[in-house]
């Protein structure tokens, strides 16, 4: 049996899933799931030892054979400040290097995209939002939703932590793919502007040559 642990992590929240993988029947079982809230207050180094700790207590709990990370989304145009970036990037590359530290080897890196594209049923990429239902379709689980009261509303509704669970589970699903030889859907290759104006030059020479 084998042990996947993987964290999709932002400045806010950093969801994470624990599956078991049966190496003979590659069967796939989620063990455990759950999110992580940085502390808002303090210092920015004390942010990141609160967070460290956290994160460390997990892994040691779970006492993974891998681990898997979602990779930083270095840009997202009117989402994303300086500050936003710089501890994003602190606390991504610190859940990397504990996960180096503990399994004496760089975790795996996975792009949301090509997460996203690989875990996808049929053609439509899924959002962020279908994350929960998408991981419990494969798993053949109910997803573990958390709720919480609209605080105008007074109405019940999914918390957001549950979809940065859903995508910490997404991480460990797509590692899980990989590593028992499931078939996973690619990305299809964009077409550039550039690509279509070299295809209109190559036309049109070689309409000219013809002529």
């Amino acid at each position: 049996m084998s042990k996947i642990l993987a964290f999709d992590v932002s400045s806010t929240t950093i969801g994470w899933g624990s599956l078991l993988i049966d190496d003979q029947t590659k069967e796939i079982n989620l063990l455990d799931c759950g999110y992580i809230k940085p502390i808002k207050d303090g210092s920015i180094v004390d942010r990141i030892v609160h967070t460290r700790d956290r994160i460390l207590e997990i892994i040691n709990k779970q006492k993974p054979d891998y681990i898997g990370v979602e990779d930083i989304i270095k840009f997202m145009k009117g989402k994303s400040t300086a500050d936003t970036i710089i501890m994003l990037t602190t606390f991504n590359r610190m859940t990397c290097l504990l996960a180096y530290d503990y399994l004496k080897k760089l975790p795996e890196l996975f792009n949301v995209m090509t997460i996203r594209h690989g875990l996808k049923i049929g053609k439509i990429l899924p959002k962020k939002e279908e994350m929960p239902e998408l991981v419990a379709k494969h798993l053949g689980i109910t997803f573990p939703y958390e709720y919480e009261i609209n605080k105008r509303s007074k109405i019940q509704k999914i918390s957001e932590e549950s979809y940065d669970t859903a995508d910490g589970i997404a991480v460990a699903l797509y590692y899980a793919f990989i590593l028992t030889g499931k078939k996973i859907k690619k990305p299809a290759a964009t077409k550039t502007k550039k690509n279509k104006k070299t295809k209109r030059v190559a036309k049109a020479t070689k309409k000219g040559t013809k002529s």
